[in-house]
């Protein structure tokens, strides 16, 4: 609607325009004429020598058909102009007798027509940046607000994109509300499965069974306790970002001790590749977190052997952990990184894990703003290499 409106508002002040021009007499003509009358009033024609050069023919007196108005200019020693297409002629009285002096060119007197084409293009690229700034700049501030996580999506109430901010804002609501009904109801139920755990893993001590039966009754306590644990873990990553404390780690020693702290658990031997010395700005805790569940992870389904890297590169300081395990398909590579995602679909508890190890990882990597790439190793199995940004 309104562009049609500036399209007619626009049509119409240049066509106005075009004609006022087209219409209005060019000013050398008023003043040749005027110069013409005053050179009349000393000379006669034909034998004027007028300084316009103009050549002069005698007219009948009724040749022309002129309106009062000229008429009476024409009696008072006046020079009328006469136009044509792209001609002027000018008209005196001399004693009765009608004087035609002319043809003086309009061609460079007149405007070019594509000048006019020009003015209509323009006035409707102004009006079309009038309209469409403001959007812009509501379009601007609608992302930055989106992009601040406590931020309010907001525009003024005029604006053209007032009602999807509005939606926008309530989306984002309804969504900050349902992931923390989720947060609250992961939170409780943790919690509250404490309790009748811990009571049910007292009265399977005491209790008479054979202890074959009770061994694997206390394994699957173990298992719910272990699950609790990494869902309250999950659950406080997810909710909230810790205030890190960043500082120089060096990235070597902190991947010797964490080799020499998984050495015990059952699994695949770990092998580490790393120089020296390798400082870098991070937290050690969580930094630290991130990497020994990879390393679970690859001792999990290792067969023989695990290695972990630790490069060095221009841009990132990369640390990669690779088994020689079954390796992870195509299409799974994303999906693992989700919560509650695991690869093997009977869950047998040979595999262990329960899907949130891996979005922990993740967690802490962003908080890093780092990242993490799944791909193929060259012992055979999974790689997961971590880039953590130098800049």
């Amino acid at each position: 609607m309104f562009i049609s409106l500036v399209l007619i508002g626009v049509g119409w002040t240049v066509e106005r325009i075009w004609q006022e021009t087209q219409s209005q007499v060019p000013p050398w003509v008023l003043l040749v004429a005027d110069n013409l009358a005053g050179q009349l009033r000393t000379q006669s024609l034909p034998q004027a020598k007028l300084s316009s050069a103009l050549e002069a023919t005698l007219l009948p007196a009724g040749s022309i058909l002129w309106s009062e108005a000229e008429l009476a200019a024409l009696k008072a020693g006046q020079v009328v102009p006469l136009f044509t297409t792209d001609q002027v002629f000018f008209y005196a009285m001399q004693q009765g007798e009608l004087w035609q002096l002319g043809p003086a060119d309009l061609t460079e007197s007149t405007v070019p027509s594509y000048w006019f084409s020009l003015l209509f293009l323009g006035l409707l690229a102004v009006a079309v940046w009038l309209w469409l700034w403001p959007v812009a700049r509501d379009i601007q501030m609608l992302r930055q607000q989106l992009s601040n996580p406590n931020g309010v999506a907001a525009v003024p109430v005029r604006s053209f994109i007032a009602p999807i901010a509005l939606s926008f804002e309530q989306m984002r609501q309804q969504i900050q509300r349902l992931l923390g009904l989720q947060r609250e109801m992961t939170q409780a139920v943790s919690h509250e499965l404490r309790t009748p755990l811990a009571r049910l893993s007292f009265a399977l001590e005491l209790s008479a069974l054979p202890t074959d039966e009770k061994q694997l009754m206390l394994n699957d306590v173990k298992e719910l306790e272990q699950l609790v644990d990494e869902m309250l873990d999950y659950a406080r990553l997810e909710s909230t970002q810790p205030q890190l404390k960043l500082q120089q780690v060096d990235l070597s020693e902190l991947l010797q001790n964490l080799v020499e702290k998984l050495s015990p658990l059952p699994g695949a031997a770990i092998e580490l590749q790393a120089g020296p010395c390798c400082v870098y700005v991070c937290d050690g805790h969580y930094l630290e977190r991130a990497v020994q569940n990879l390393l679970v992870n690859a001792k999990r389904f290792a067969r023989d052997k695990v290695l972990l890297k630790l490069d060095s590169t221009q841009n990132a300081v990369e640390i990669t952990v690779e088994d020689d395990g079954p390796g992870i398909a195509l299409e799974q590579r994303a999906e693992i990184l989700k919560p509650f995602v695991r690869l093997d679909p009977s869950r047998q508890k040979g595999f262990g894990g329960f899907g949130l190890g891996l979005a922990i990882v993740c967690r802490v990597l962003e908080w890093h703003q780092a990242s993490i790439e799944v791909g193929e190793s060259s012992l055979g199995g999974a790689s997961f290499r971590i880039k953590l940004p130098l800049a």
